[in-house]
Formats: C-alpha cells, sequence, structure tokens
C-alpha cells in the first residue's frame, strides 16, 4: 500500500548533438509526463487489485483479528468492509431476493410478500410454516398489515418505515421497531422475520441492530446477515452501530474526523 510506481529519468539518445542545456531542457517534459503515466497506471492497477478482492478473503481479514477492537475500530471495521462488500455483491437474481433465510434460530431475513394475491398467500404460507411469530416490516412504500392480520391474525405485525435513499437512518427508526418488539427480543419462542422490499438493505440493517440488541459482536453480527443471504448490502449498519453504541463509541472530536475521512 505504501508501495510507490517506481521513478526511473529519461535520458537523451546517445550521440545525441544537441547541447547539454537542450537535453536538459527537452528531456524535463518527457521525464514528468512518463512519470504521471507511471502513477497513473499504478492507481489504476491499485484500484483493479482492490475491486477483485472477495467477500470471502474481507470475511477472513476480520475473523484472524486477535485484539477485541474497541468501538470505533469496530466501526472502522464494519465500513471497510461494507466498503468492500459492496464491489463484490453477487447478483440480485429472482430466487436469491424471495429465500426465507435464517440468520439464527430467532430471526429470518427475507423480501415482501409479493405483488398479487396468490403469491402474498403462497409466501405467507411459507412464513407460517417457518413459526413466524412477528413480522417486522421496514417498507415505507407498502404494508401488509391487513393482509397478514386476515390470514395469519397469530402473528405480530410491526410496520418500521423508511425510504432506501442511501441517507442516515434517524434514531426514531430503530427506537420504534425495539419498542414495539418489546419481549419479544428475549422471548426463546419468538421467531422474528424481517423485510423490505427486496432484503437487502433497509430489512438486514435493522436486523443487524436487533442482532446488536441481542448481545451479538458487531462483526459477527454482519457477517451472520451476509453468509445467511449473501444479496444484502445492510448499508444503514452504520447507523444502526451509532444507534446502539450511542456517545460511548467517540472517544473525541478526531475520532469522528479520523473515520469520516
Amino acid at each position: 500500500m505504501n508501495q510507490n510506481p517506481d521513478q526511473t529519468t529519461t535520458g537523451s539518445p546517445s550521440g545525441a548533438k544537441s547541447s547539454p542545456s537542450k537535453r536538459r531542457h527537452s528531456s524535463r517534459p518527457a521525464g514528468r509526463a512518463s512519470h504521471a503515466a507511471r502513477i497513473a497506471a499504478w492507481a489504476v492497477e491499485t484500484t483493479e487489485r482492490a475491486e477483485e478482492q472477495t467477500i470471502t478473503e474481507q470475511t477472513s481479514a476480520v475473523q484472524n483479528i486477535t485484539s477485541s477492537p474497541s468501538p470505533l475500530e469496530t466501526l472502522k471495521l464494519l465500513l471497510e468492509a461494507q466498503r468492500g462488500h459492496d464491489l463484490t455483491r453477487v447478483g440480485s437474481t429472482y430466487e436469491s431476493l424471495r429465500g426465507i433465510d435464517t440468520v439464527h434460530e430467532g430471526l429470518i431475513l427475507s423480501c415482501q410478500l409479493g405483488e398479487s394475491l396468490n403469491e402474498k398467500a403462497n409466501r405467507l404460507g411459507q412464513w407460517v410454516a417457518a413459526g413466524v411469530t412477528h413480522i417486522v416490516d421496514c417498507r415505507i412504500e407498502d404494508s401488509d398489515e391487513e393482509f397478514v392480520a386476515l390470514h395469519a391474525p397469530h402473528i405480530t405485525y410491526i410496520y418500521a418505515p423508511t425510504d432506501d435513499d442511501g441517507l442516515e437512518r434517524e434514531p426514531e427508526w430503530f427506537d420504534g421497531a425495539l419498542l414495539d418488539l418489546g419481549t419479544a427480543l428475549t422471548d426463546p419462542d419468538s421467531i422474528l422475520l424481517v423485510h423490505c422490499a427486496a432484503g437487502i438493505n433497509r430489512g438486514p440493517s435493522m436486523a443487524f441492530r436487533l442482532l446488536l440488541e441481542a448481545g451479538w459482536e458487531p462483526v459477527a453480527a454482519l457477517n451472520a446477515i451476509r453468509e445467511a443471504r449473501p444479496v444484502t448490502r445492510v448499508i444503514y449498519a452504520p447507523d444502526a452501530l451509532m444507534h446502539f453504541y450511542g456517545e460511548r463509541i467517540w472517544s473525541s472530536d478526531s475520532d469522528v474526523a479520523e473515520v469520516a475521512s
């Protein structure tokens, strides 16, 4: 990473008849252009190598950490893993989105029920068969609360709407879901299914926050989500982490500046 491109100098061809002053004058622009070209090529090569890293390699690097990171170091690691995963995320096929993916015995990730009544009925039947007791719907654009109340009234429906605009999530989003879930978070008989539209950002980010509440370490929680549902991006995970740790995560203004950079 600290390597610099090889720096070489260019000279005039042997036997050139120009004067020394002219040789020096004419070689400078060529040398600078050549040096700039090498730097540009090195930068492109470095970027390409970074983009070729797989999420498996990043996960392995996370697991090789021998010391317990501080909250700030954990956040840095989380952001670094997030950036890399965004580059290497697997394709979002129909089947991968429609999966009912178990993160652990009490938490499931999926996407919305569907568009047609038949599709909704079939998928709700799958959720019931999986033993789901609570649904956390993170979509702001739609809600299936009435449909679930009609066809599976034993399931508690929690509506935690937010937009998938890539902006920072407000604390109220997490507060509302945690409040509505209440003791379900600690009830061993509860099975929570968290979803949004596609099950890529909002739902997995909320699930990440719920895992933190349940005592999971941040990196372990993030890895569990991605292993269970590889299509996830979890782009609001840093907001969930900040919500969980609150002000304790920052020890000084310089820490904030360091992460922001």
